[in-house]
């Protein structure tokens, strides 16, 4: 990729980011009045309007059609060649992932040995819906597309900072109108800043990291997927943070 299109791509998703933390602003003031949580789910991250439009199609569809728009072949982001240490790294980022959020497996093991089979929709619905709506948008936006096109223009430190600050950005909308728990309250600034922001800073450096040395989508989503499983679960079971 030339310079000049790295420039031209780079304004194209950068701009895009930006309108994309008021399109997450929009959807959570419908979140707040007219609510549609998947299955009964406590939190708001699996309600339909986060999950279909603010993940789905704003996060996933619509890059992607730019992307392709673009000259680019989506299918070139998902190659990947598979053999038994590939597929061993890749579970050892999930279940890493997984292990960071633990202290949810208790209480979730505890419901899930009471429950019927309604238990057990709830629990596959949870253990899907991270990976669709969170791990696999948002690492193809924010590492794949983004931080790929700010590093060639303004190098590996910058790219990953940017791309940092800007996915972690975009969760501060709908954590300041919603949010509860460990995340921060609504309306509270500094406990938005301090529970959910300033994680999710950390979280996008270490990703950004991994994405520019290893080249690879797939380890991150393994990562974050493994990351938000345990929370998404416990949210379907009506389980507290």
């Amino acid at each position: 990729m030339n310079s000049k299109r790295s420039i031209n791509e780079l304004g194209i998703f950068t701009i895009y980011s930006l309108l994309y933390i008021f399109i997450v602003a929009i959807f959570s003031v419908a979140i707040m009045h007219f609510p549609m949580p998947i299955l009964g789910a406590r939190n708001f991250t699996e309600d339909v309007w986060y999950v279909v439009f603010i993940k789905i199609i704003f996060l996933l569809f619509i890059p992607l059609f730019i992307y392709s728009k673009l000259g680019h072949k989506i299918s070139y982001i998902f190659k990947m060649k598979l053999n038994w240490k590939t597929c061993t790294v890749l579970a050892g980022c999930y279940f890493f992932g997984i292990l960071l959020n633990s202290s949810y497996l208790a209480e979730i093991n505890r419901v899930i040995a009471n429950g019927g089979i309604m238990t057990w929709i709830k629990f596959t619905v949870g253990l899907l819906l991270p990976l669709v709506q969170a791990a696999v948008p948002e690492e193809i936006f924010y590492r794949y597309i983004l931080q790929t096109r700010l590093e060639k223009v303004f190098g590996s430190i910058f790219g990953i900072f940017l791309s940092s600050l800007l996915f972690a950005s975009f969760h501060f909308p709908s954590r300041y109108l919603l949010a509860s728990g460990v995340e921060g309250s609504a309306g509270d600034i500094y406990s938005i800043l301090t529970g959910t922001i300033l994680p999710v800073f950390v979280i996008g450096i270490i990703l950004g990291c991994l994405w520019r040395k290893f080249r690879n989508i797939w380890i991150l989503i393994a990562l974050h997927y493994g990351i938000d499983t345990l929370p998404s679960i416990a949210s379907l079971l009506q389980i507290d943070k």
